[in-house]
């Protein structure tokens, strides 16, 4: 059973980004399964491999976003730094005390945020995205 689900209203148009906000949708799911059982050694892995993964899945973005002409980059490099800097606060917050960072706030955080970014923030260079990839297509 999973906490998220992809659907295509989340799409950006561009599938490398789909897969790679896939991946996230995953490592948030990871943390929802193991809630059943004991998940501490579960957020320890996630939040490692969502710091590793966002930063790639960032860089690769704002690569794609730079081709395409985006008009907000910088605004949205900054949304993507700030980002990072939260998980690794939280990160941190979990290696000076596992307690302090349970499964739930972990999910909850990762869930919301994923959602509001994607929605909020990423479905706005769509046009662009695609636009990008129709004038390079031949």
């Amino acid at each position: 059973m999973s906490y998220l689900q992809w659907t295509e209203n989340l799409s950006v148009g561009v599938a490398r980004m789909d897969d790679h906000h896939k991946k996230l949708v995953d490592l948030i799911n990871q943390v929802f399964e193991a809630m059943s059982g004991d998940a501490t050694a579960t957020v320890d892995t996630v939040l490692s491999d969502l710091l590793d993964y966002t930063r790639y899945h960032f860089g690769e973005e704002e690569k794609l976003l730079a081709a395409c002409g985006y008009p907000d980059l910088e605004e949205h490099q900054g949304v993507h730094r700030a980002m990072v800097k939260e998980v690794l606060d939280m990160r941190q917050r979990y290696l000076e005390n596992p307690a302090s960072v349970p499964a739930s706030e972990t999910l909850d955080f990762l869930s919301k945020w994923l959602m509001r970014h994607i929605i909020g923030k990423d479905l706005r260079y769509r046009p662009f995205a695609e636009a990008h990839a129709a004038t390079n297509q031949g």
